[in-house]
């Protein structure tokens, strides 16, 4: 393996658009930056590394600028997703033309569920690697075996080697928060043709649960950050100028007790900041809600999938429809803002589904909605099954729902896709709903800036075009 001298590190975020600069780059709207590089950068910034960032999602490079940034790096990590392994690929094949002597590390979600070599890598990491990544940078600089280090895959002696077991984080609670500095915040927070910065916190890691489309099913044990150590961190983002939070917990209302701690401490200690949560339906309770009301929640993301209970047993979600009624219910009476994550195209799904699912919405009170095509993702019980019954090949990561997966062609259920979102947002009242919270949250400045964007572009993005 080569070594490298120097301390010059690079994170970068491979765009899930296409590889692409100039006039053919493609902005990917982001809601927060990518958490899991910001906590690989400061224990890194702490040991004196200079640590650089780049997240081609949002920062728009001529090629010979990104050539430039490659070639003036000793390391360059780059954070895989089974939906841009393509372009992380294209990466490491720049990298290895323009400066072999770079050091390239790869890690992240795709590597994590696959625990699969990444050609090209010089070291494919598998696990949480933030407590890890000095001790894996300085081995390498100083010619350090890498051998003690757990969940590493490397090349030696033109062999890959794999280091038992996998990187670890038993106590959550962070000394070092992440590397908020580096980010331009104006470049995320996307909404409406317009952007509002908010800072990524994961209080807890893992979840319980197994639904069959999720390829972090059994794999991440769940953990709890303390009390203190959250309420820490979100003075930590208010200071670097943040005024809104989303919380990127898995659920973060799993733990009901906890999340009271948190709202009451929030309120307790005057808190001025507004956040954004996920949580299941079968969370909802009015006190809780009422409690996340006061301390500054704006909005619950819940993860609906389909409003069939055929199609939510198929997925294993363990819910109800009527836990799906009563979560926007009690949401919609404290005032907060509800969005729903749909998904289309399970097997056993036939137009009567679809209607099913456009009807119950427009029956609710349900403020925003995403519906995306269901993606069988290696690691997941659905690719297992569908490569298992030859429907999917093992080196296919990444496979939409079609006609061989389905009772619909992929373009069909884009056109089912596109009618939903539509049928959704054709009532006027949502809109008008939309901007009555708003008001009443006191997001004078999203009201605002709505009103100053370009109309187009709020309809577009309000109505999922984007995810279309």
């Amino acid at each position: 393996m080569n070594s490298a001298k120097g301390r010059n590190v690079l994170l970068i975020q491979p765009s899930f658009n296409g590889y692409a600069f100039g006039d053919k780059w493609k902005e990917t709207e982001s809601l927060t930056p990518p958490l899991g590089l910001m906590y690989l950068a400061s224990p890194l910034i702490s040991a004196g590394y200079n640590v650089k960032f780049i997240d081609l999602n949002v920062n728009k490079f001529e090629r010979k600028k990104f050539i430039k940034q490659i070639k003036d790096n000793d390391f360059i990590l780059i954070s895989c997703y089974t939906d841009s392994l393509s372009n992380a690929k294209k990466i490491i094949n720049d990298v290895k033309r323009f400066n072999n002597n770079t050091i390239i590390l790869c890690g992240g979600p795709h590597c994590n569920m696959s625990e699969e070599y990444i050609n090209g890598s010089h070291v494919t990491a598998i696990g949480e690697a933030e407590a890890y990544i000095t001790r894996i940078l300085d081995a390498i600089r100083f010619k350090k075996s890498l051998k003690g280090i757990p969940g590493l895959i490397y090349k030696k002696n033109g062999r890959v080697v794999r280091n038992p077991g996998i990187m670890k984080v038993e106590d959550l609670d962070l000394s070092k928060f992440p590397a908020l500095e580096l980010i331009d915040n104006k470049n995320y927070g996307s909404f409406a043709g317009f952007k509002i910065p908010f800072a990524p916190i994961m209080s807890s890691r893992g979840c319980p649960f197994s639904c069959n489309y999720c390829t972090h099913s059994g794999r991440i044990k769940y953990r709890e950050r303390s009390v203190d150590n959250v309420i820490e961190e979100i003075k930590s983002s208010l200071n670097k100028g943040y005024k809104h939070i989303v919380f990127c917990d898995d659920n973060f209302l799993l733990n009901k007790r906890r999340a009271l701690k948190i709202m009451d401490r929030i309120i307790k200690e005057k808190i001025n900041v507004k956040m954004i949560i996920q949580g299941r339906v079968d969370s909802a309770d009015y006190e809780l809600y009422k409690k996340l009301r006061k301390a500054g929640v704006i909005m619950i993301m819940f993860g609906i999938e389909s409003t069939n209970q055929d199609v939510l047993d198929f997925y294993n979600k363990r819910i109800s429809v009527e836990k799906i009624k009563e979560a926007v219910r009690l949401a919609n009476k404290v005032g907060i803002l509800t969005f729903g994550y749909f998904i289309i195209g399970a097997p056993i799904e036939t137009k009567k589904h679809f209607e099913n699912n456009k009807k119950f919405v427009n029956d609710i009170k349900l403020d925003i909605a995403i519906a995306s095509i269901l993606i069988y993702i290696k690691g997941s019980r659905l690719w297992d099954d569908a490569c298992k019954k030859g429907l999917i090949k093992e080196n296919q990561n990444m496979v939409f729902a079609n006609k061989k997966l389905s009772n619909f062609t992929y373009k069909e259920l884009k056109e089912v896709q596109d009618d939903f979102v539509k049928s959704f947002y054709k009532n006027p009242r949502r809109l008008l709903r939309v901007f009555y919270k708003l008001l009443r949250l006191g997001e004078l400045s999203f009201i605002f800036k709505i009103k100053n964007a370009n109309r187009k572009d709020f309809l577009d993005v309000i109505k999922g075009k984007d995810n279309l």
